[in-house]
């Protein structure tokens, strides 16, 4: 019973280990004395549950083994064991040894082995090897294994590994049917800080680097291990890592490239088309067209098309045209077309033209957009159907269907269908409303509010309305007037609603001219709709008292414009007692003129 169970139990730990280490993985330990073939294998059983199946001749010249097994792997042993003429394969849970075949092409040399951690003692995994020639290469496994095909004529290869030093291996010595093993020295701590290896921040930064992807796809792992750099005249390639380039298609620089649906370089300086997409992780450098998208590392020298979206991690310089979004993470100098948006994180110097806004650190130069323009800083000119918004302009331009605004700096110009906003204007705004935090030059709208400008009250009389009250705002070159009236002593109970616009000259040190232009609805008692309006052109005198209070008074030339049909026109009939001239046309309009006057109070 026990040994049944011992079987039992034998088995199942065989079938476990079976399904977690590959059959020539498994660890061998044993001290062989003048011991057959034959009891080794059998010995070599036992530890691992494998099976050996072979024919005995091929074996029949081995003669006793003496050997020290420890911690070895069923590969290891096997080397050590087996003559040049015996060639093994592993298949499932057994071990198939078979005469080595005659040669078949002696243009080829195989050489396997396992990559050892000098320090440490320990294999290496995803350790690239390859040779810069032939561009073959392979990775370590997860146990550190290698096997590689070269031309027969290298004499060399080359060994990489993130955070160990680039390692050149020999070829003059290679054993044949044995492991090749090669050493790597890792580096230190200071100098792993400083490693070159900054596509994997890159790759991450952009989306295609990240743990999972990077194991699972051998090509990603060579972009990481390999700072090599290598230059071929023309490549074609399926999908990435799989064309000419081969699986070192990431450290490559093209000349003249085809991508049939996608493909990944070092970098292209010359012509690059894609099916569906380009990914350089280094620059760019001619012309690059892709059906879907292009994605560069570094920076882009001269022209990039693409039917969905460019992005480049730091500048590009030259044209750029996507149906959808054109991303830099640098600057970007010459000329952008998007459908959706251009968007750069440090300048733009050129033109920006997209279908929804352009987002840009600085623009100096020209951005244009169906809906916005959002810049840290703009040195240049915004249009926009929707609005701007930048934080810091320099004698900037905006214009916009929309608004605009912009938090510091100076503006040179800004036009807006609803409002203007900027710290400092030099120049000149138009919009129904403006704001300003200082200005020298002119804001002109329905309103304009300008934190260090004009923003008086005024209490005046004049020969029809003995109380005024009038709010001015905007600048002294050119100001908004608000005001209303009311004629208490009078039985027809008149009032009036006013809008304006007026400058202001300096004459001396507290003496300032004023020039206005208002309109005033007037109405008897209700509100009275129909046509009943003064137009006044005043010119007047205002002298400072204090900071904040000044009197002012002068001439006003007034005109008053009715409905001579409607019921209430008598009222207006004698309005005034002096009229220049008073005419009814044929379409029954009355228009009186006359010279008045008006006396002011203002204050703030």
């Amino acid at each position: 019973m026990k040994k049944i169970v011992c079987i039992f139990l034998f088995v199942f730990c065989c079938k476990h280990i079976s399904a977690i280490v590959p059959a020539l993985e498994r660890e061998v330990n044993l001290f062989l004395n003048n011991e057959s073939f034959g009891n080794v294998l059998i010995k070599i059983q036992e530890q691992t549950g494998l099976i050996f199946s072979y024919k005995p001749s091929i074996v029949k010249g081995i003669g006793l083994i003496t050997l020290n097994l420890s911690h070895k792997s069923v590969r290891e042993a096997l080397a050590l064991m087996l003559p040049k003429s015996v060639t093994y394969k592993a298949k499932n849970n057994y071990i198939i040894l078979k005469e080595k075949p005659v040669e078949v092409n002696p243009k080829k040399t195989e050489i396997s082995g396992y990559v050892i951690d000098k320090e440490t003692e320990k294999k290496v995994a995803n350790v690239t090897i390859y040779d810069k020639e032939s561009l073959q290469s392979v990775n370590t496994d997860e146990y550190g294994y290698y096997s590689i095909s070269l031309p027969s004529n290298n004499d060399k290869i080359s060994v990489n590994k993130e955070n160990y030093k680039d390692t050149i291996f020999s070829l003059v010595n290679v054993k044949e049917n044995k492991l090749n093993n090669i050493t790597m020295v890792p580096v230190n701590d200071s100098v792993r800080k400083n490693d070159s290896l900054v596509w994997k921040d890159k790759f991450r930064d952009i989306g295609l680097y990240t743990s999972n992807v990077y194991k699972k796809i051998k090509g990603f792992v060579n972009t990481i291990n390999v700072r090599d750099t290598i230059e071929r005249n023309f490549q074609v390639s399926l999908i990435p890592f799989v064309g000419t380039n081969r699986k070192l298609s990431g450290n490559v620089v093209n000349r003249t490239s085809f991508n049939i649906l996608g493909g990944v370089a070092k970098g292209s300086h010359g012509i690059e088309v894609g099916g569906l997409f380009n990914i350089d992780r280094n620059t760019v450098k001619g012309f690059q067209i892709a059906g879907l998208f292009n994605i560069v590392g570094d920076s882009v020298k001269g022209a990039q098309a693409a039917g969905v979206f460019n992005i480049t991690g730091k500048s590009a310089a030259g044209l750029q045209v996507a149906m959808l979004m054109n991303v830099n993470a640098g600057t970007q100098k010459g000329v952008q077309f998007a459908g959706l948006m251009n968007l750069n994180s440090k300048s733009s110097n050129g033109i920006s033209v997209a279908g929804l806004m352009n987002i840009t650190g600085t623009a100096k130069g020209l951005q244009a957009s169906f809906m916005g323009n959002i810049n840290d800083t703009l040195k240049g000119a915004a249009l926009s159907s929707v609005f701007n918004v930048t934080d810091y302009g320099i004698n900037s331009i905006q214009i916009s269907n929309g608004f605009n605004k912009q938090n510091h700096g100076s503006s040179l110009l800004q036009v807006a269908a609803l409002f203007n906003s900027t710290n400092y204007l030099k120049g000149i705004q138009i919009a129904p409303f403006n704001f300003a935090d200082s200005a020298v030059g002119v804001p002109v709208g329905l309103f304009s509010f300008v934190k260090k400008g004009v923003h008086q009250i005024e209490l005046s009389a004049d020969e029809l309305f003995t109380l005024n009250l009038s709010f001015r705002s905007g600048v002294p070159h050119f100001y908004n007037i608000f005001s209303i009236g009311y004629e208490p002593g009078s039985d027809l109970k008149l009032w009036q609603l006013g809008y304006g616009v007026g400058t202001s000259f300096k004459i001396k040190k507290k003496l300032r001219s004023d020039i206005t232009v208002t309109m005033h609805h007037i109405s008897a008692g209700d509100f009275y709709f129909a046509t009943n309006d003064i137009y006044k052109a005043y010119l007047g005198l205002e002298y400072k008292f204090g900071k904040k209070f000044s009197i002012a008074g002068g001439p006003t030339f007034n005109v008053l414009r009715s409905d001579a049909l409607l019921p209430d026109y008598p009222v207006y009939q004698n309005i005034s007692p002096n009229y220049l001239f008073d005419q009814t046309n044929s379409n029954n309009f009355n228009l009186k003129g006359w010279i008045g006057g008006r006396l002011a109070l203002r204050f703030l």
